[in-house]
């Protein structure tokens, strides 16, 4: 049950029993398909914890994730390592933590705190396959049918079923314009109102009057291009090109911590019994030959450095035009054994080579 604090939210709360008392621990719940990546939760859990450290002292935090891996929880479990104003612990299930899971000590009282008012909870009528795409649309502004249903995991023959019965609930709204980037191709997008923006947020776990801007996709002012098209469809060409891979989510245009590089999308599931991250980089024909291996090698390092940290496996892929695909190769020569690169057409979606561990294929 949702409780509140002030003006903060959490997801549940629970006064945990230990030997020396009783804790006062406030529940976050997160889900790690629901279209957020792992890294940008720490501004907003620091602005939520700031408040409860004020309104109630000596309060903790258990964050709770479903996930389908691992991954997601050691991104977040990184992210979080410092900067939170109460002690905190990060589960995979429902399993209550034990004393010295937290972060730093617990207070402790010799009874149980009181329970927190709760909030009376209004559940939106909709589907979940709905509450994808808003959360989606939170997320990267406005985009095609197409690129909705790339990002929500959905299927490109029912998306537009989804979208037009949230339009007539009036969540989204559709937009046919010419774009305005003066771009190679024209568009049409749907976006969210502020009823369907709210809706997605709610879910997220996100109080009211509380600014959670870094879920924002980076570079909106590419929306509409073809190089954002093919980022937000990275997805659905990974599921059509290997079927046989599981596809759990994926965001396009992401920032990792730490890194000076980041890739134009990045998709999270298991290829040949390995967890792995799908990451891609489009184009480069703006480049010269040189500039394109030079920025090649950089980047493959620095995502195999950053996968090394988290323990999962990394699948790069390079779609491109034919001339970029052979100054890429000259940047792959050596690679560990736990990554593979996969380079590809740009022209031809959904279709990729065999990933091979420690070398580079090619369609």
């Amino acid at each position: 049950m949702t409780v509140r604090v002030g003006n903060i939210t959490f997801s549940d709360w629970v006064s945990l029993s230990y030997k020396n008392g009783w804790s006062d621990t406030f529940i976050f719940r997160i889900n790690a398909l629901s279209g957020i990546p792992p890294f940008n939760y720490k501004p907003l859990l620091q602005r939520t914890t700031s408040q409860l450290n004020l309104k109630r002292p000596g309060a903790s935090l258990w964050i709770q994730v479903d996930s389908p891996g691992e991954w997601y929880i050691a991104e977040l479990k990184r992210s979080l390592r410092f900067g939170l104003k109460v002690p905190f612990t990060i589960s995979h299930n429902g399993n209550p933590p034990g004393w010295l899971d937290f972060s730093r000590p617990l207070k402790l009282w010799h009874t149980p705190s009181p329970h927190p008012p709760l909030v009376q909870e209004s559940i939106p009528l909709i589907t979940e396959e709905e509450l994808k795409c808003l959360q989606v649309l939170a997320r990267i502004k406005k985009a095609t049918e197409l690129e909705v249903a790339s990002l929500a995991g959905l299927s490109d023959n029912e998306i537009i079923h989804h979208l037009n019965n949230l339009k007539k609930k009036k969540l989204v709204i559709y937009e046919n314009n010419p774009n305005k980037l003066k771009q190679k191709y024209l568009f049409s997008q749907w976006r969210a109102t502020r009823n369907g923006l709210s809706i997605a947020l709610r879910s997220w776990g996100i109080p009211k009057g509380i600014e959670f801007g870094t879920r924002k996709e980076e570079n909106s002012h590419l929306i509409g291009t073809k190089h954002r098209h093919i980022s937000r469809r990275w997805m659905a060409w990974l599921k059509q090109a290997w079927p046989h891979a599981e596809v759990w989510t994926g965001w396009s245009e992401v920032r990792l911590r730490g890194m000076s590089v980041y890739p134009d999308a990045l998709a999270w599931g298991r290829i040949q019994g390995y967890e792995s991250l799908f990451w891609l980089e489009v184009g480069d024909e703006h480049k010269s030959r040189e500039q394109i291996v030079n920025v090649t090698k950089k980047r493959l390092d620095d995502a195999w450095r950053y996968c090394q940290y988290t323990g999962i496996r990394l699948i790069y892929a390079q779609l491109s035009v034919d001339w970029v695909q052979d100054a890429v190769r000259w940047g792959v020569e050596k690679m560990p054994p736990d990554v593979a690169v996969v380079i590809g057409n740009i022209q031809r979606f959904g279709d990729l080579s065999n990933a091979e561990w420690g070398t580079w294929s090619t369609i």
